[in-house]
């Protein structure tokens, strides 16, 4: 049979493991921020890895356009904001 303190010790010892495990546990659930980044890089992975799945799929010469276009996300955003204000206008002149 052991010494009584032996398994005293080794109680202590595992209860502070425990408790220590525990506080991470806690610190982690509590710090909002980092657990925020962390699902948005998470997220931000998965749609890279779909959004290259799909250009993948797509005939060659399509996707080597997207591939030319994701080189130049300035110039994409301009013809968008482009578009939407011809669309806006030509929505206010009919409307």
């Amino acid at each position: 049979m052991s010494d009584p303190k032996e398994q005293l010790q080794k109680d202590v010892e595992r209860t502070r493991r425990e408790l220590g495990e525990t506080v991470e546990a806690l610190a982690h659930k509590a710090d909002v921020p980092g657990r925020v980044k962390e699902q948005a890089h998470e997220t931000a992975a998965k749609l890279t890895a779909a959004t290259n799945e799909a250009i993948a799929s797509l005939p060659d010469p399509v996707a080597e356009q997207v591939e030319k276009a994701r080189r130049h996300p300035a110039a994409i955003a301009a013809v968008l904001i482009a578009l939407v204000l011809v669309i806006w206008k030509l929505s206010r002149r009919n409307g």
